[in-house]
């Protein structure tokens, strides 16, 4: 009996096996099936994507110059105001302008304490015994070389008088300057302070660092009169600090001043600059030839010389030497033109990522308030290049690879990667590419394998 059970189990074990077997032979096959039918599948895709490309090379061209580069950003007025409009105006010329007055030309003068003034409160002075005013009044500051300090929580003001001013003219505003720190982590409060008709004045409180820093506070009227200020207030005004310490954060002070803007004389100026962007990508610095600006404008001053500059990246200023017009333009009433040509020294003008800092400005003030509309402004740059013209016919997008240019002298390939969806057209320029004169062919290759082919004359 046990050995017919033992005989039974031997073979029931076997079946398993057998079953077990036939059943991962399935899988394999399904498996294998499977990837044939996927491979097959894919295969197939394949080439009907790649029977279905349908392509042409319509056109090739010489191109000598790229399109313009127009700004991307609001243009930085430096002297002067912005009227109407904006920086899209200015992307296309159509008569459709952006709008700049000419302001006063405006300087600045910059006075220093020379004398003690109303208070003298701050606890602290290095070095010791000496006067306060002494220890803030360097024309660049010493920072921790001189300095006075608060140790006391509570107000603390400290003033000085000024140096007499030597300007003449309308003061557009004053503004008091305070260099200081905090001599440990935390906060205290400091405020710019200013006394005048005997009525003392303070600012805003200021957040001060472990690290030395200017704040000012700007009165464009006397507080006190409410009128523009007069130089005779300017002489006897009192400038300073208040503060009051709060912890272990005690405040230093190490400089005072006050500037004051004032325009000298009824004469008006303009002076406005933006940045234009090269796209390096499809014109490399290494293909350019040379860099144009070209300006559409107009003005209601039709006496006074203007000129374009743009900024030298060497010597960190704006600049017109060496370009191939330097005696600037003078503007009519209706619309005129202005090109510059920067010609083989327009290295020094385009940054390593293809910035460009264009400068339009006056030739000086003058008492003419000048209004001028900018129509059009952009920058572009000149190479020796082709441009290829391509249309996708097919039903599938393209992606091309690599391109040939075939003369009687040389066989050049070149790399790409250009993507034509479907039913559209695609203008292709390349700067490295110079097209000799003479017969030649094209060549272009998809990632599919699919080829276009053109030949024509230069």
């Amino acid at each position: 009996m046990r050995t017919t059970i033992g005989h039974r189990l031997c073979h029931n074990r076997r079946g398993a096996s057998t079953i077990i077997a036939i059943v991962l032979s399935l899988v394999i096959i399904v498996v294998i099936v499977s990837n044939v039918v996927l491979w097959s599948y894919e295969m197939n895709q394949l080439d009907w994507e790649k029977m279905n490309e349908n392509f042409s090379i319509t056109e090739v061209t010489k191109v000598t110059n790229s399109s313009w580069f127009v700004a991307q950003s609001e243009f930085i007025v430096n002297q002067g105001n912005l009227v109407d409009g904006s920086f899209h105006y200015t992307t296309t010329a159509n008569d459709v302008c952006e709008t700049f007055k000419e302001d006063l030309e405006y300087q600045l003068e910059t006075l220093h304490p020379n004398a003690a003034g109303q208070y003298t409160q701050w606890p602290v002075e290095y070095p010791s015994g000496s006067s306060h005013w002494s220890l803030c009044d360097e024309d660049s500051p010493d920072d921790d070389s001189t300095y006075v300090e608060n140790n006391a929580a509570t107000t603390k003001k400290d003033s000085f008088n000024l140096q007499d001013p030597a300007g003449s003219g309308s003061i557009n505003w004053i503004r008091i300057y305070v260099r200081a720190k905090l001599v440990a982590s935390g906060s205290s409060i400091l405020r710019t302070f200013m006394r005048t008709y005997g009525t003392d004045y303070e600012g805003s409180d200021i957040t001060l660092s472990t690290s030395y820093q200017d704040n000012y506070t700007q009165y464009n009227m006397n507080p006190y009169t409410g009128a523009d200020w007069t130089w005779s207030e300017v002489a006897s005004l009192e400038i300073g600090a208040v503060s009051i310490k709060l912890g272990a954060a005690l405040p230093r002070m190490t400089a005072v001043w006050v500037v004051v803007s004032y325009s000298a004389s009824p004469n008006y100026s303009l002076d406005l600059n933006c940045p234009f962007t090269l796209d390096l990508s499809t014109y490399p610095l290494d293909q350019i030839q040379t860099v144009e600006i070209q300006l559409r404008w107009r003005a209601d001053d039709t006496d006074e010389n203007w000129y374009l500059k743009a900024y030298d990246w060497t010597t960190t200023a704006y600049s017109d030497s060496n370009f191939n017009s330097t005696s600037g333009q003078v503007p009519s009433s209706d619309y005129d033109t202005y090109t510059v040509n920067l010609t083989d020294k327009w290295q020094s003008y385009v940054s390593d990522s293809g910035t460009v800092r264009v400068q339009l400005h006056d030739e000086g003030e003058d008492v003419n308030q000048t209004t001028v509309g900018i129509d059009f402004l952009g920058v572009r740059v000149r190479i020796n290049g082709s441009c290829f013209t391509f249309k996708n016919e097919g039903s599938v997008t393209l992606h091309m690879v690599s391109l040939w240019v075939i003369n009687s002298t040389v066989h050049r390939h070149y790399d790409m990667d250009a993507i034509v969806n479907s039913a559209e057209a695609l203008s292709y320029i390349r700067a490295d590419i110079n097209l000799t004169d003479g017969f030649y062919t094209v060549k272009v290759v998809t990632e599919r394998g699919n080829k276009a082919i053109y030949s024509a004359e230069v």
